[in-house]
């Protein structure tokens, strides 16, 4: 069964509430149909002509009036002997903000009256400066639906939806206070917004005793409106006023009402707009007040700025269109149907605040549709100022809106844009540095993880850290954006940020990917230093490899010589090697055959006196495709084997073969020493150094020892033969 909606008269499931509420609202909306539909039909629209706003023109006929000439200027009307000269102020639409008094307005009442006595005829004849234009019958019956304006069904639409959004979340939650002034500005909305409709898009008359009573319930319910908002938002999203201060407010636009209903006002635009407008600035001054209020409380702040996103945007469109042109004497009834429509933002902003709909990344853009709103706005009251104000011309007051907007609002707003987003633009270079000090930290003698959760805490200023209490793979929103989930770090733990901004915001999809980038990036950073570390070792182990194959080679050759020529030789190669292996720079010879002679004559030069005679078989091209490493390590492999035979293996002949096969070089290097087996364990540096030189080349050992002597069989790629 559903739940009963607590704190209501009756205790009824919320479906049944959601009915009536849906039957009121379609009766209202019907009432308003039925009474715009009940006019007799002309199918004649009339305009002031563009030329002369005196002037009385057709400008649309359909129906009954379909015969008469589009552009005709319209004197009079007449029917039945009576006759109407039509005057500028018949065609206005909403007179609560065109007429200058009551006076004028009893008279445009009055004038409508008899307009619509007119309609009722069976034959109403149309006049122009030159007599008849032609004569219409008015269909008594009452207007086609067809016949409606698109302006009628958009006020209709608007107070129906705004009237469904208020009280379903009253219906909801019925229990707050800002809910029940919701629900009082959805049911005035529902009633000006129909009373508008009604009689904003008659044809041309309106019986005079009820355009006076659905004007002034229009105007009570737009008071009512305005009061509503005012005093949700001494609720809403926190309270910050005792209750009876609403009340207060809702009963002073009241009781202004009855006063202008009794003439206690002489000038109707004051009347009907004066309040309003301090309405609708006082809701402005008091979300300031929320927003100050709302500092540490995130989640009730991002509700308050889709409430001020929708509000700020809504309203203020509409009050600078639509009202304060009207102060100034402009007509803007003409739009005034179409700008209802604005209020739906109003409502839709209070429905996603309250549902709490992506909170977490409102804060990102709504200062930029705001900043862009006030924009409209400035250029729209500089305009005003001159057009209307100063009396200026359209051509110099557009000048001089433009020459102000480029000198000081742009870089005003850009100004200001910067300083609002400032914050947040840290930079690469700014997080790199501070990556760096976090991948560093161990060897400072700071846990790493300690440096990254104080970088994160630092970065998004979190009022709570917490360590390890979640399994994210990836960054995460959480709680409605009261969190940060971080994934770990390699043999770390996960990290959870709470309270962004020390508590005055929530996180949202930038904070996710700017933690997310700078995971990524300390993730790269660590695997950089990683590899770099990998790269000294590697570069340590090179450079042993070298050192123990070729120069201890030349060395203990110089060793074993006497104060000879020969012995300064060794001992200069062994030099020249060493700065070849520091620089990793062998010496570049393009003629294999001068590699191999030479590599030959620096082997019989170490073996002299040694006893141990040298076989030499060479048979590469003097161009073959092997590149400075592959010979770098051919002439290392063989110095190396040389120096292990020459050390341990106490023979007495080493043989070298070098030839070429289909897809490389192969080389056989023998001796018929005792073997491995008995001396040379086979994993000492030598046997590892030669190993791992034909790895790294991509090449094949086979390695063969017995007690006879030892072979070693290796064959390595070629670039191309």
């Amino acid at each position: 069964m559903p739940r009963p909606i607590k704190r209501l008269p009756l205790q009824l499931p919320a479906k049944t509430w959601l009915t009536l509420a849906l039957f009121i609202g379609l009766t209202v909306s019907g009432v308003s149909l039925f009474f715009a539909l009940s006019q007799p039909w002309l199918g004649l629209e009339l305009a002031l002509a563009e030329d002369d706003p005196e002037r009385i023109v057709i400008e649309a006929a359909t129906g009954p009036s379909a015969h008469l000439p589009i552009g005709a200027e319209v004197t009079s009307l007449e029917a039945d002997g009576k006759r109407l000269t039509l005057e500028p102020l018949d065609l206005i639409t909403e007179p609560d903000g065109m007429m200058k008094d009551y006076a004028e307005y009893d008279r445009f009442l009055s004038r409508q009256h008899r307009l619509r006595q007119l309609q009722d005829t069976s034959s109403l004849r149309v006049l122009g400066p030159e007599g008849e234009i032609d004569s219409i019958a008015p269909v008594a019956a009452g207007r086609p639906l067809s016949s409606l304006p698109p302006d009628f069904w958009v006020q209709v639409l608007v107070g129906f939806i705004a009237w469904m959004v208020s009280a379903s979340v009253f219906i909801f939650r019925s229990s707050q206070t800002s809910a029940r002034y919701l629900l009082l500005s959805g049911a005035s909305t529902l009633v000006f917004t129909t009373a508008a409709a009604s009689y904003t898009t008659r044809e041309l008359g309106y019986d005079g005793t009820l355009f006076r009573w659905v004007c002034d319930i229009n105007f009570l319910g737009g008071s009512i409106f305005t009061a509503s908002f005012v005093a949700l938002l001494l609720y809403y999203p926190r309270r910050i006023a005792p209750r009876w201060a609403g009340r207060a407010v809702v009963a002073l636009f009241a009781v202004w009402f009855i006063l202008q209903e009794v003439g206690a006002f002489e000038s109707m635009t004051f009347a009907r707009r004066f309040l309003v407008m301090l309405g609708v600035l006082s809701t402005f001054v008091l979300a300031g007040i929320q927003w100050w209020g709302t500092r540490k409380e995130p989640l009730a702040r991002a509700s308050l700025q889709w409430f001020l996103l929708s509000w700020l945007l809504g309203t203020s469109l509409f009050a600078t269109f639509i009202l304060l042109p009207q102060m100034f004497g402009v007509d803007t009834s003409p739009i005034q149907g179409y700008a209802f429509s604005l209020f739906l933002l109003v409502y839709g902003g209070l429905a996603f605040g309250i549902l709490r709909f992506r909170l977490f990344e409102i804060g990102d853009w709504w200062r930029g549709i705001l900043i862009w709103t006030g924009s409209v706005l400035f250029l729209v009251l500089l305009d005003m100022l001159f057009l209307y104000g100063l009396r200026w011309s359209t051509e110099t007051s557009f000048s001089l809106a433009l020459l102000i907007s480029g000198a000081i609002w742009l870089p005003l707003r850009g100004w200001f844009w910067r300083l609002i987003t400032g914050r947040r633009d840290r930079g690469f270079r700014s997080h790199f540095d501070q990556l760096m000090k976090v991948a560093v930290s161990p060897s400072e003698g700071v846990d790493l993880n300690t440096a990254w959760i104080a970088l994160l805490k630092r970065q998004f200023a979190a009022l709570e850290v917490d360590v390890g209490k979640h399994s994210a793979s990836a960054v995460t929103l959480a709680r409605s954006g009261l969190e940060l989930l971080i994934p770990a770090l390699p043999d770390h733990e996960a990290v959870t940020l709470r309270h962004a901004s020390e508590g005055r915001r929530l996180y949202n999809q930038r904070d996710v990917a700017e933690a997310g980038e700078l995971r990524s990036m300390l993730l790269h950073i660590l695997d950089s230093l990683d590899s770099y570390r990998k790269g000294i070792l590697e570069e340590r182990k090179r450079i042993a490899r070298d050192v123990h194959d070729n120069t201890m080679g030349n060395l203990l050759s110089a060793l074993h010589q006497g104060e000879t020529t020969s012995k300064d030789d060794h001992i200069r190669n062994s030099i020249r090697e060493l700065r070849e292996i520091i620089n990793d720079h062998p010496v570049e010879m393009t003629d294999v055959q001068a590699i191999v002679q030479a590599l030959e004559n620096d082997c019989l030069e170490r073996s002299r006196g040694s006893g141990l005679a040298i076989d030499w078989d060479c048979s590469l091209p003097p161009h073959l495709g092997v590149n400075r490493a592959q010979m770098h390590a051919l002439s290392s492999i063989i110095r190396e084997a040389l120096t292990n035979t020459l050390k341990h293996a106490q023979a007495t002949r080493f043989s070298v073969s070098l030839s070429c096969c289909d897809n490389g070089v192969e080389l056989s290097i023998e001796d018929n020493g005792h073997g491995l087996s008995s001396k040379v364990p086979g994993h000492g540096h030598g046997l590892q150094n030669i190993k791992s030189r034909i790895t790294e080349l991509g090449g094949k050992l086979t390695l063969t020892s017995t007690e006879n002597g030892t072979t070693l069989n290796i064959f390595l790629p070629t670039s191309h033969q």
